[in-house]
């Protein structure tokens, strides 16, 4: 079955590569990362080609996300009405001052197709996003072609999931730090406005 599947994917060729992460970039449930993987071992292209090879699917890539945001253009409506304004209003202006490099951060992880629909629900412009998702995904493409060039199927499978490991832990331990510390903050200025109004009591 496995060689029938190989065997299958080099006949694709480049074309089971594009399908793969177009799939992948509309965030459907699909594994867009090992078939990069698995396609830099089948193609065993040279360098140039690889980078060609990663250009085109990046491109691709960064097209077929632009559903998922559009989608979150069409919703953001419906989130307003469930939500508080003012709630919705504080998160897209905290997303597009300092989480608009997310786009480009989280597209190795698994999250990084459901940052496609918060960018759209944000307002983020369509150029930031899309060059943003470009340079997020385009040395990542390169770094799976490159890996599963120079590897076996079963030590590429292994190591990339290694890597999305570490970095999804990494990416949670941040937004614990960034939420702990947004925290700590807050509860700074409420001690400080209790000792404001004691001192005026007092006085």
């Amino acid at each position: 079955m496995l060689e029938f599947l190989i065997h299958f994917l080099k006949e694709l060729g480049i074309w089971g590569l594009l399908i793969s992460n177009a799939i992948e970039a509309s965030s459907l449930p699909f594994p867009g990362g090992m078939m990069t993987l698995t396609y830099g071992y089948l193609l065993n292209a040279s360098v140039i080609e690889m980078i060609g090879f990663a250009f085109l699917t990046s491109v691709i890539y960064t097209i077929f996300s632009f559903i998922p945001y559009g989608i979150g253009l069409k919703v953001k409506d419906k989130i307003e009405k469930k939500l508080k304004k003012k709630k919705v209003e504080r998160v897209q202006r905290w997303f597009r001052k300092c989480g608009s490099w997310s786009i480009a951060i989280t597209r190795p992880l698994g999250v990084g197709n459901y940052v496609s629909y918060v960018s759209g629900m944000s307002k983020v412009k369509a150029w930031v996003f899309g060059v943003l998702t470009f340079i997020g995904i385009f040395p990542w493409t390169i770094a799976m072609l490159w890996i599963g060039k120079n590897g076996n199927i079963k030590s590429v499978q292994a190591i990339f999931g290694s890597i999305q490991k570490y970095l999804f832990l990494l990416l949670v331990v941040a937004v614990i730090g960034f939420l702990g510390y947004h925290y700590y903050q807050k509860k700074c200025k409420i001690e400080h406005k209790k000792q404001v109004v004691n001192t005026d009591q007092t006085s």
